[in-house]
């Protein structure tokens, strides 16, 4: 079954050639550079201009001049001065008329290729859901995904003076100085946000622990904290634990009921009422949980941009648990390499994911034996388990240090811990006690804080 295409795709063959004719000037390289590397080969319809845009981009990448001759010379090169009609059709092509702010026709180009490609793209999903090639659901994600990207495709940034970057970064800070704004995201432990200035966009913010000490239980008081007194859009990936255990996790933590009396089903009206309430006030908060256990960081990304693509709003947080459990796409070299390869991988494209969508991202991770043989206890940077890019491509890496003994039946478990700050990459770091209350999942801080 063929693709359907309109007869005529959208194009503008004398802007394509206009924007040629203006950056093949002579002089105007530097000029002509700036406009260039915005585009790419795909923006130009005509054979003959694509060959010319390749031979240009040759020219500027290796400094050289750009002219007539230089121009034949690198399409002969490679072998496509045939493309456009040889010398005569190259200098017909630059004979063009040349215009004085090139960028427009850049944004034309741009815009006239992008909805080539979702022409293109309708047509290739109406021949898959045709031909059943594929699940509903597999077709769907296919689409979003590249939907968002035609939508939502990166600007290529150059360059900028200081003055242009001064003139935003300096009113930030005038607003945060004259309470209009933050420069983070609050998550509700006064000192922890004090030492942060909250989670940053952009960040990755590495929480880890040994299992069993609670971090699970510190990100969703922090995720329940940012959403109903920051109103914050968080998304949770659950790779451990179901939505239900993270909703009566969620449950018992705002309601103070019991986790076991909420999973055995055993309280009375009373509680039964406070438990109503809570999930009232929950259900209204602007949180999204995903309890997928094979899931790639692709796929996560998939699923931010198409939520913040359906509901038109920016998501705040972004929380991952746990980082050893995320999945490696099968075509991917880190797939077939060692566990420390493979986690490296996994959190650089993390760290991107935060940098690229402007979101500060939360990933738990676990932590190696090693912290179990030290006299103190206290875990230390060296500890990330499987591989220390963990450390290089996070901002900031925080460890929770609970005492943690047998408890015989009806002993009383150690409830004092403390939160390391021990990486901070744009501030100081430094310890926080806290004060774990395990019946409820649920941390606070205590009122000693040492920097």
């Amino acid at each position: 079954m063929s693709e359907w295409l309109p007869e005529r795709l959208p194009e503008d063959i004398e802007a394509e050639r206009a924007i040629l004719a203006t950056c093949c000037a002579p002089g105007l390289e530097q000029e002509a550079a700036e406009v260039v590397f915005r585009l790419k080969a795909d923006d130009f319809v005509h054979p003959a201009h694509r060959a010319l845009f390749h031979a240009l981009v040759k020219l500027l990448e290796a400094d050289l001049e750009v002219n007539a001759i230089t121009l034949k010379d690198a399409l002969d090169r490679a072998g496509d001065l045939s493309r456009v009609g040889g010398f005569a059709g190259l200098v017909e092509i630059l004979s063009g008329e040349e215009v004085r702010n090139p960028q427009i026709l850049a944004d034309l180009l741009i815009r006239k290729r992008k909805l080539r490609e979702l022409i293109r793209l309708g047509a290739q999903l109406v021949r898959k859901a045709a031909a059943e090639e594929d699940l509903p659901e597999a077709l769907v994600e296919l689409a979003g995904q590249e939907l968002f990207s035609v939508a939502q495709e990166q600007d290529k940034r150059g360059l900028e003076t200081i003055a242009h970057v001064a003139q935003e970064s300096y009113q930030n800070l005038l607003d945060r100085l004259e309470g209009r704004g933050s420069s983070g995201l609050r998550v509700g432990f006064s000192r922890l946000d004090s030492l942060t200035q909250g989670f940053q966009p952009g960040n990755l913010i590495v929480l880890a622990a040994r299992p069993g000490i609670g971090k699970t239980a510190l990100a969703l008081n922090w995720l329940l904290h940012a959403s109903m007194r920051f109103k914050a859009h968080a998304a949770l990936f659950s790779l451990e634990m179901s939505k239900e255990e993270v909703f009566n996790r969620l449950l018992s933590s705002h309601s103070r009921v019991d986790l076991k009396a909420i999973a055995h089903g055993q309280f009375d009206d009373n509680i039964h009422r406070a438990l109503l309430e809570a999930r009232d006030e929950l259900i209204r908060q602007p949180i999204f949980i995903c309890d997928r256990a094979a899931i790639t960081v692709r796929e996560i990304t998939a699923m931010v941009d198409r939520l913040c693509t359906q509901s038109n709003q920016k998501l705040d947080l972004l929380i991952v648990d746990y980082l050893q459990l995320i999945s490696s796409p099968q075509d991917s070299r880190a797939a077939r390499q060692t566990e420390s390869v493979r986690i490296g991988e996994i959190s650089r494209s993390l760290k991107l994911l935060a940098k690229e969508r402007n979101i500060p991202v939360v990933v738990l991770s676990q932590l190696n034996r090693e912290v179990e043989h030290r006299q103190s206890g206290r875990p230390q940077l060296s500890d990330l388990r499987d591989s220390g890019a963990i450390e290089q491509d996070a901002d900031i890496v925080m460890f929770i240090h609970r005492k943690m003994k047998p408890v015989m039946e009806g002993e009383e478990p150690e409830k004092s811990a403390e939160l390391l700050v021990s990486k901070h990459r744009n501030g100081p770091t430094g310890i926080i006690p806290l004060w774990f209350e395990g019946e409820f999942a649920l941390y606070r801080e205590l009122e000693r804080v040492s920097y």
